[in-house]
């Protein structure tokens, strides 16, 4: 009985796993000045199924300047996708609050945005809400 449950476990975890999709980007841009500080780009995303989760990361030098998070989802014939961008101010250290717990410091949230889209035939309704100054995919 219990191998049967094993075997069965590792089936479904197989199936999930062809089921998912991880990746990701990285871009370094180097300007040639009096200053030599790379500007970094990492963006890594993780789908599954219908969903679709993006989180970028941004560094000049060794600096972490933000972090942008998206997420996009259907459910049948309505697609919700969502976004916030993150300012991190210079200076800020992460902090160890607890075991699995940490602060960012005085992390400053720009702005977000959440959109509701619903196709019926021919027909697309689409609204979206915006707060300050969503991230670059919207």
């Amino acid at each position: 009985m219990g191998r049967n449950v094993a075997v069965v476990a590792v089936l479904l975890l197989g199936f999930a796993g062809l089921a998912t999709d991880l990746s990701g980007t990285w871009s370094t841009t180097i300007a040639i000045g009096e200053e030599i500080v790379p500007l970094t780009d990492l963006t890594l995303q993780f789908g599954f199924a219908d969903w679709k989760l993006t989180t970028s990361f941004t560094w000049q030098g060794a600096s972490l300047l933000g972090q942008e998070l998206s997420l996009e989802a259907s459910f049948g014939a309505l697609g919700i996708s969502a976004g916030a961008a993150f300012r991190v101010p210079e200076g800020a250290e992460l902090e160890l609050l607890d075991p699995g717990t940490f602060s960012l410091g005085d992390l400053q949230f720009l702005g977000g945005y959440i959109s509701f889209e619903l196709s019926l035939g021919d027909l697309t309704l689409k609204l979206t809400l915006v707060q300050g100054t969503p991230p670059r995919d919207r």
